[in-house]
């Protein structure tokens, strides 16, 4: 019963960390890029998303399938809803799932310098790979 409880504890132990440790990537819209339209965004959470984001394509048009580097690690979103909603799921760059993407509200992040403003539509959380 002993040996039971002490694995039960380092499983549990184990499973906290890896969720200590996950990384987020958010997603959102920049407001009238340079060519007078609103485009997908994606940047690290927690960091500064400008001018740190990367612009994917036109937000009319759906973000999944979309390769996109932040670092040195390629992504890429699946499970868009209808022709340009947000993403359920977060790919690595060979196509396997890594983590899964959430909607929440659309915070404005208001940048300066000459950068345009971005909406915050979610996050993804990397649970396991990259």
């Amino acid at each position: 019963m002993q040996l039971i409880a002490r694995s039960l504890v380092f499983v549990g132990i184990t499973a906290f960390s890896s969720l200590a440790n996950a990384q987020s990537i958010a997603f959102g819209q920049e407001l009238q890029n340079g060519d007078q339209t609103n485009h997908w965004v994606v940047w690290v959470d927690g960091e500064k998303a400008c001018p740190g984001q990367q612009v994917l394509g036109v937000l009319t048009e759906t973000p999944c399938g979309q390769p996109f580097n932040l670092g040195e690690v390629e992504y890429a979103f699946t499970g868009c809803s209808g022709g340009s909603g947000p993403p359920t799921v977060l790919l690595d760059s060979a196509g396997l799932q890594i983590g899964g993407c959430t909607a929440n509200a659309h915070n404005k992040i208001n940048c300066h310098d000459d950068n345009h403003d971005i909406i915050k539509h979610g996050t993804c959380t990397i649970v396991n790979g990259a």
